[in-house]
Order: C-alpha cells, then sequence, then structure tokens
C-alpha cells in the first residue's frame, strides 16, 4: 500500500518537464547563460539536479528546449492570425497580418534574442555547445516547414516557393531583425520592423 501511495504521488513526467522549462525559463531570461546554474534551476523548480539531467540531458539542451518552446509559442499566434484572416475572406491581408504577429514577438521578448545571440557566440567555442545549436536550429526550420505544410491549402506558398528556403528565410529573417532589434531597437523601429516582414510574407505567400 505505501508503495503504491508513493507511486501516485510522484509527478508524472511531463509535469517535471513543464516546471522545470518554466524555472530554466525565468533563469534565463534573469542572467546571462554562463551565471545560469543548473543546481539554481532545479531548486527553483523543487527538483534534484538529477531531475533535470534526466529530463533534458544538460544546461545546454535545457536552453535549446526553452528556446525552442518559445518558437513554438510564436509560431501558434502566427498561425492562427493567418487562418484568421483567411477566414475574414481577406487573403491578401495574410502578408500584413502575419508580419504584424511577428513584429509583435520580435518587439515583446528582448531577452530571449539577446540568449539566443550568446549561445550562438558559445556554439562557436565549444564542439558540444555547436552540437546541441545546431540540433535546435534544425528542429525549428522542420517545425516551420511541417507547419507551412499543414496550411498549404488554406495559405499556400507562391508558385516556385520551394518550402525548405521560405522556412529557412523565414526563420532567418525572425532571428535577424530580434537580434538587432534586441541590441538597438532605436535603428529598428517597430513599422520598420513590420514592413520588412511583410515585404518578405508578400514574396512568399500565393
Amino acid at each position: 500500500m505505501t508503495t503504491t501511495t508513493a507511486s501516485r504521488s510522484r509527478p508524472r513526467r511531463s509535469d517535471v518537464r513543464e516546471q522545470v522549462l518554466r524555472a530554466a525559463a525565468t533563469a534565463f531570461s534573469r542572467q546571462p547563460y554562463a551565471d545560469v546554474s543548473v543546481a539554481a534551476i532545479a531548486a527553483a523548480a523543487g527538483f534534484t539536479k538529477g531531475a533535470v539531467y534526466s529530463n533534458f540531458g544538460g544546461k545546454p539542451e535545457l536552453l535549446a528546449a526553452v528556446l525552442a518552446e518559445e518558437f513554438t509559442e510564436l509560431l501558434g499566434g502566427v498561425v492562427q492570425s493567418a487562418l484568421a484572416a483567411m477566414t475574414d475572406g481577406s487573403p491578401a491581408s495574410v502578408p500584413r497580418v502575419v508580419a504584424a504577429e511577428l513584429t509583435r514577438g520580435v518587439v515583446g521578448e528582448q531577452r530571449l534574442p539577446a540568449l539566443l545571440a550568446e549561445f550562438r557566440a558559445l556554439a562557436g567555442r565549444d564542439s558540444g555547445l555547436a552540437t546541441v545549436y545546431v540540433q535546435l536550429r534544425l528542429r525549428q526550420r522542420a517545425e516551420l516547414e511541417q507547419l507551412l505544410a499543414s496550411v498549404a491549402d488554406r495559405v499556400p506558398l507562391a508558385p516556385g516557393v520551394d518550402r525548405t528556403v521560405a522556412a529557412t528565410l523565414l526563420l532567418t529573417c525572425v532571428n535577424s531583425v530580434s537580434l538587432e532589434y534586441a541590441a538597438a531597437p532605436a535603428s529598428m523601429p517597430e513599422p520598420l520592423v513590420e514592413a520588412m516582414f511583410t515585404h518578405v510574407l508578400t514574396g512568399l505567400l500565393a
């Protein structure tokens, strides 16, 4: 009976991952990557370091998971906006609507782009981090490709536009603009950011 009760009180793996991710996102948003410790993240989430390592592998993988989750949330908002524009019967407005959503994501979160830049710089000097960084970028591109494929019947790409190229171009634009805005927002006012995204999307979408 005691064993059964203990097993029932043990948190589910998905709950552990969610709590650790939340604690990690908070920690990474407040401190540079090098200053964040796995022990501190584990303590903030209410678990041991073993829970972090067993679910993520280490600090580099944990950072990648945080960045991947933020990217997924941004994509979700973009898709909803695009489909809403199509539902309203205004397909021509899709590039502008999607650009507005991307702009909100870029200007609303400045710490994560800086963190991504820090991660990329560290990856250039550490082969272990480089492997995790590459996996993150490939995962993001694959996720964006799948997203474009899932809405292709309602938000199609322009004729002749390759899906992988489109996903890579969008990902590169979002990341580059995010980094520039985080470093020097005065040089990248929101109207300019939105106009840039609109221009790119107009060329990619049918």
